[in-house]
């Protein structure tokens, strides 16, 4: 069916183009654009935040300061407006909506007036008797550490994230617990070592009876160095098993028992999978070697997770999901990678990634730097009308090939270039990679030092090796591969 099913479009796309996803609006104006999308059931509304200051429909243009509803037909402002942030009047920025306990929030860049000399910033609930944003409870300062309000899909607790700072008159922290009428300490985070500025808090969440943290801060575990992803077990602190790299985890999604995290982390970087990885029964998955950018692949980044239709979506910016080419969008059934059609084309450079995504009314919904898809003008917001169509699949793997063990064994993972490897080891170190080919010959003898290494064997024949890796304090630890 499948071949049959491309050719049909090959067909279809000469006669229309967008055949596929369809405009929603005709953008923004001053100073980007749209940088968020939440489907709200309450009010029945696609929500639209970021840092633009109007938003145009087909004859008119609204003022919207950075946020905007779309009710099927037209985009509108959503209630009183929000201002700049104080002292910046070039500065406004919707970071993403939320509800929470059935209240409408938002967090961003930008502020209340309470008075003349007073303002309150980055939070927001709607009221949606009056139909205006209100301020939380305690006022948040405009030049304080806070800054979001986490999870973006709330859990039974609602948690205020940032860098240091002070609310509701407390010490100064990055975590403050929400309540839904009231500010809160969170004493878990008092056990982490203080002192630094630059502190730094993501996400706060629950998931199999833990209380996970995504961070930039002092290691509480060992005492040494930092963390980027941490768990709370209900009286300590403790690593992520498997989690061996300082990159930021941009996002998470929880569907059937599985912790699905997307970031900037690659297996290269000691990260247990490249942008994207699943974590369950303390194992990681790294989803088919994941995502990648080739033209830079430090500037590759998932951003955004959505479960759509019984698939796994991802955005952000990469060109290759599992062995296929993808523009910066692709889905994952559990055990391969399909990328939808349709040919993206960016605003300018900068702004070439699809920053965010969101279902409402049955349909997905997706934003970023957007100026054309498939030569049809579409700037930044667009639907996706295509069905089950796919342009391509990469490989399905099989299940004994989708875990990655963290009990101490080495794990090996192929790249993108087909003759690559990352060679993932059990922890952090100085370690010895020793390869053998089918004969017993060494062909490679390698120095590592950290969670992981790239392997080469591109000037190597087609078979089987064996990998020893080595680090002096333990047995050796062994993983087989087959070169094609």
């Amino acid at each position: 069916m499948k071949p049959l099913m491309l050719l049909a479009a090959v067909l279809c796309g000469a006669a229309a183009n967008a055949q596929f996803w369809r405009a929603i609006g005709r953008g923004t104006v001053g100073p980007t654009g749209v940088q968020t999308l939440y489907g709200d059931s309450v009010s029945d509304r696609l929500l639209a935040g970021g840092t633009f200051m109007w938003i145009m429909n087909e004859n008119d243009t609204v003022l919207s300061v950075g946020r905007a509803a779309w009710n099927g037909n037209r985009w509108d402002s959503i209630a009183q407006r929000i201002q700049p942030t104080l002292g910046n009047s070039s500065t406004n920025q919707t970071y993403w909506f939320l509800r929470f306990n059935g209240t409408l929030y938002s967090c961003g860049a930008y502020n209340f007036p309470i008075s003349d000399s007073i303002g309150n910033s980055s939070f927001a609930k709607l009221n949606e008797v009056n139909n205006a944003w209100e301020p939380l409870e305690c006022i948040n300062p405009v030049y304080g550490g806070m800054l979001t309000l986490v999870p973006k899909e709330p859990q039974t607790t609602l948690y205020a994230t940032g860098y240091m700072g002070s609310i509701c008159g407390y010490p100064e922290s990055c975590v403050f617990r929400y309540d839904g009428s009231a500010f809160h300490v969170w004493e878990p985070f008092n056990l982490i070592p203080q002192g630094l500025n630059d502190a730094y808090v993501g996400t706060v969440f629950d998931f199999q009876g833990k209380t996970y943290m995504t961070c930039s801060l002092p290691d509480p575990v060992d005492g040494s160095g930092f963390v980027s992803f941490l768990r709370w077990n209900g009286s300590n602190w403790e690593h992520v098993p498997g989690w061996n790299t300082l990159s930021p985890i941009k996002e998470i999604l929880i569907h059937d028992d599985t912790l699905y995290v997307a970031g900037t982390f690659t297996l290269a970087d000691g990260g247990p999978g490249n942008l994207v990885a699943a974590f369950s029964n303390e194992q990681w998955n790294n989803m088919g070697g994941g995502l990648y950018y080739t033209p830079v692949p430090m500037s590759g980044a998932a951003l955004d997770l959505e479960w759509f239709h019984g698939d796994l979506w991802a955005s952000g910016r990469f060109n290759l999901a599992g062995d296929i080419p993808a523009h910066s969008i692709a889905k994952w059934d559990g055990h391969r990678w399909c990328v939808p059609p349709g040919d993206f084309r960016w605003v300018n450079n900068s702004l070439s990634r699809l920053v965010d995504m969101t279902v409402w009314r049955d349909s997905l919904y997706v934003c970023g730097g957007i100026l054309t898809v498939d030569g049809d003008t579409m700037k930044q917001v667009v639907q996706w009308i295509g069905g089950d169509a796919v342009e391509a699949c990469s490989q399905a793997m099989g299940v004994e090939e989708a875990g990655m063990s963290v009990g101490g064994e080495l794990q090996v993972t192929p790249l993108p270039t087909g003759t690559s490897w990352a060679v993932h080891f059990p922890r952090m170190g100085k370690w010895t990679l020793e390869v053998y080919d089918a004969a017993g010959r060494q062909v490679r003898s390698l120095l590592g030092n950290g969670g992981s290494m790239e392997l080469d064997l591109g000037a190597e024949a087609s078979g089987l090796y064996l990998l020893r890796a080595m680090d002096g304090m333990e047995a050796p630890r062994y993983a087989k591969l087959v070169r094609r």
